[in-house]
């Protein structure tokens, strides 16, 4: 009896037994062969099962494509409670992140939807304390108050430190690098360039002191203290 996988052998055997008038035990074979195999993809009209396995998969085929849509394309609105929420992952990398990143950070007007999208060199910030810098004369540090600073989006708060320039004298003008707006503990910095405020972007700004020998002085803050043109935040004069 010729093996029903043997598609040559098996064309050369009489499908039916001429003394029986059945079909031979080879083609029965054959063709229980291929409903074993069509059942459990095929429905009784030839349309491929949703159950359906695929060689390499554990789910269904209809798992498989159910985001598709008739058209072949990923269908973004397919979710089972019909809502707007698409079921593609992010992933690492451009165009996916871009488009996230350009939905979080737009709004409909194409603008920016709020000033923490933007870095902190380039929007408004105000201090909330009339001065937020100070030095005693005797020492060359300069202490930074633990303060607050108002954006469009809201007040972040900054922990006290301190930066030492090593001498007196100034203006010098003190800023810490903080691109998220997370606020709490940062490293002050200091410069007698009046341009490193706005060399980097997220750099925040807390103002300018001119320091003295023997003198307490302050600076910062919204008023600039004892310091001329030393008002903190975005917009203070540079001495």
């Amino acid at each position: 009896m010729p093996n029903p996988l043997n598609l040559t052998a098996l064309f050369q055997t009489p499908m039916y037994d001429k003394a029986t008038g059945l079909m031979s035990l080879a083609w029965q074979q054959y063709i229980l062969l291929l409903e074993q195999r069509s059942g459990p993809t095929l429905t009784q009209q030839g349309q491929v099962q949703a159950t359906a396995p695929i060689v390499g998969r554990t789910e269904g085929i209809g798992t498989t494509v159910q985001n598709i849509s008739d058209t072949g394309n990923l269908d973004s609105l397919a979710h089972v409670d019909n809502t707007n929420t698409d079921l593609l992952t992010d992933g690492t990398g451009s165009p996916l992140t871009g488009g996230k990143r350009g939905f979080q950070a737009l709004d409909t007007n194409n603008r920016l939807v709020g000033s923490f999208r933007s870095n902190a060199v380039n929007i408004a910030g105000t201090p909330t304390s009339s001065t937020g810098l100070s030095n005693d004369g005797v020492s060359h540090a300069i202490v930074v108050d633990a303060q607050s600073q108002q954006f469009g989006d809201g007040l972040v708060s900054y922990n006290a430190g301190s930066v030492d320039p090593g001498a007196f004298g100034g203006p010098f003008y003190i800023y810490a690098d903080d691109p998220t707006y997370a606020g709490g503990a940062v490293t002050f910095q200091f410069s007698t360039v009046p341009q490193d405020q706005t060399a980097t972007n997220g750099r925040m700004l807390f103002g300018a002191i001119i320091t003295a020998s023997g003198s307490a002085k302050t600076g910062g803050g919204s008023s600039g203290g004892t310091t001329p043109g030393g008002a903190g935040g975005r917009g203070f004069i540079q001495g």
